[in-house]
């Protein structure tokens, strides 16, 4: 069984809350233990909308949050997001008024408490709470640093993050505006370069690419009108949404599955624009996650985030 810990943005883009009902999906098949959730965001209703979801699921976990608001962070959006509306439509343990506990902290205990199979850590938002583990000192929690904990307990880190251009989309624009550098990594540029520069585990990315293209969710929103992961589809987009964050989910727990592959290995690093490259090496720590075809992704994650995927051969 996957050990997992979900460090998350949610509230934000709603595929957030579809990897977060593909893990809990995986744990009531015995699939996945989901440990925490760790958020990478300040907004006051990330931690009741995650809440809202693990409750759901009958799942009621720890939740950390971030003591730092990332440079990039735009605090006037959290008003209007689908994250306020699940936190103040579903039960859950956090009104707004509520922080929970120091992510960092939750991350060194989980890390320093475990024993048996190592920990895989689904990072689907910006690496603030990463960076600030890696470069964390020995405490009350441990005598370890964040990084030594992390060798000695984590298994691998799967997480949405980098544009890598391919021949079919050299870019991507949005009206005039070019992407240069992929949302969760251009929030806290520095905390992503810090977190690919120090982890001393392989990082799997689901990258932009992975999942720009396949449109997942409607699905899970039709299935039960309850449940806040799929109003989160209908709040956000009233259907479907790229996968992003549910394919960095889906491997994390299935592996390539029947709908992915790894074909790219080498070392990622990222410049002070935020721009990510990819450097092909046999015997790098970085992997890219790629669909094998559209349709094969969109309904391998539909089922896993509805609770229909099985990857038995048969």
């Amino acid at each position: 069984m996957n050990k997992i810990i979900f460090d998350t943005d949610i509230g934000g883009d709603c595929d957030d809350a579809g990897a977060l009902a593909i893990l809990h999906e995986a744990q009531n098949a015995g699939k996945a233990e989901l440990l925490a959730v760790t958020l990478s965001t300040s907004s006051p209703y990330a931690a009741g909308c995650a809440d809202a979801i693990n409750r759901y699921y009958g799942h009621i976990v720890p939740i950390g949050q971030t003591e730092t608001k990332a440079p990039g962070e735009d605090e006037n959006f959290y008003e209007d997001s689908y994250g306020k509306a699940i936190s103040e439509a579903f039960e859950n343990g956090y009104p707004k008024e509520e922080k929970p506990q120091s992510a960092v902290r939750l991350l060194r205990r989980l890390l320093a408490e475990n024993t048996g199979e190592k920990i895989t850590i689904v990072a689907v938002g910006n690496f603030e709470n990463l960076a600030a583990l890696l470069t964390s000192g020995a405490d009350d929690i441990s005598p370890l640093t964040g990084k030594e904990l992390m060798l000695a307990q984590a298994e691998r880190v799967v997480a949405m993050a980098c544009f890598f251009p391919s021949e079919s989309v050299p870019e991507v624009w949005f009206g005039d505006w070019k992407m240069e550098a992929e949302f969760n990594v251009a929030v806290d540029i520095p905390s992503a370069r810090t977190t690919l520069e120090e982890c001393p585990v392989p990082v799997y990315f689901s990258h932009y690419l992975t999942g720009m293209s396949v449109l997942t969710g409607a699905r899970l929103m039709k299935k039960d009108e309850k449940n806040p992961a799929g109003r989160s589809y209908y709040v956000h987009s009233k259907g479907n949404r790229s996968s992003w964050d549910p394919a960095a989910a889906f491997f994390a727990v299935y592996g390539c599955g029947k709908a992915f592959e790894i074909k790219r290995r080498g070392k990622v690093t990222i410049n002070e624009k935020g721009v990510s490259l990819f450097q092909e090496d046999a015997s790098g720590s970085h992997y890219l996650i790629d669909y094998i075809g559209e349709s094969l992704a969109e309904t391998a994650l539909d089922e896993a985030m509805c609770g229909e995927y099985s990857d038995d051969e048969n």
